[in-house]
């Protein structure tokens, strides 16, 4: 499918205005040739996470996902607490004259944006009167921004902004987090994760075990076991009940 063709299954799935919102924000953000890259990886994100949801506003899956995305973010050190929303991000990437290509990962942008941009009262004051769509295209650019983060930080992305797709952490495995935001907290996500990645596997092969479709046993058993090792870890008093309970929880099996 052409680029031209994805944008516009991906505005029908979103909505025109929240799709130009997100071309548009991207645009100011990566300048034209990794601006339309973005915007598609955004727009894509956006539309998937969105599906499982079809009863909720587009607006309101993307708070919760970005709410998700935060507390990860917060766990991993990539954000602090209450300081640089996703939105908040996004417009400080917009004032910046530098791109996310001049730098070497997407850590260090994110650290640019924090450290050495600010917004001002006025600029402050236009995000709180934008109106919703508007509001939703920064929102929705700067989760990916950190989401972006993430999957470096965790080890399962080498090629930042540069390379626009989410690898490792996708928009199935959010959606995923989204419906386990009472069973996973964000924490036992990134301990699971790093856990995976030492293990040599890939984060598919925790969302394949999360939904009971793993290829193999042998696989699923490794899955289990970095999961099961991690809750050791992290509570060492913790018994067989509350981990067969915790297991249990997790199951999304199809």
């Amino acid at each position: 499918m052409g680029l031209g063709s994805f944008l516009g299954g991906a505005c029908r799935a979103i909505g025109s205005a929240l799709s130009s919102g997100i071309s548009r924000v991207c645009s100011l953000i990566g300048g034209s040739a990794l601006g339309s890259a973005l915007s598609s990886a955004v727009s894509r994100f956006v539309g998937v996470v969105a599906t499982p949801f079809p009863a909720l506003e587009i607006a309101k899956v993307i708070v919760t996902v970005a709410q998700i995305i935060v507390k990860v973010a917060e766990a991993l050190g990539l954000k602090e607490t209450e300081k640089d929303e996703p939105e908040e991000l996004a417009y400080k990437a917009e004032k910046s004259d530098k791109k996310p290509d001049d730098f070497d990962s997407t850590e260090e942008y994110i650290r640019h944006l924090q450290d050495d941009i600010e917004l001002s009262e006025e600029d402050k004051k236009k995000l709180e009167e934008m109106d919703e769509d508007e509001l939703s295209a920064y929102r929705a650019t700067g989760t990916y921004i950190y989401t972006k983060g993430i999957n470096e930080k965790l080890g399962f992305d080498t090629e930042g902004l540069k390379h626009p797709e989410l690898v490792g952490l996708t928009a199935e495995l959010i959606a995923d987090l989204v419906k386990l935001a009472e069973a996973l907290t964000p924490q036992e996500f990134v301990a699971y994760s790093k856990g995976i990645r030492d293990a040599g596997m890939t984060l598919t092969d925790l969302a394949d075990y999360l939904h009971g479709r793993s290829g193999d046993i042998s696989t699923a058993k490794k899955v289990q076991d970095v999961i099961v090792g991690a809750m050791k870890e992290m509570k060492p008093e913790i018994t067989q009940e509350d981990i067969n309970r915790k297991l249990y929880e997790m199951n999304m099996e199809d």
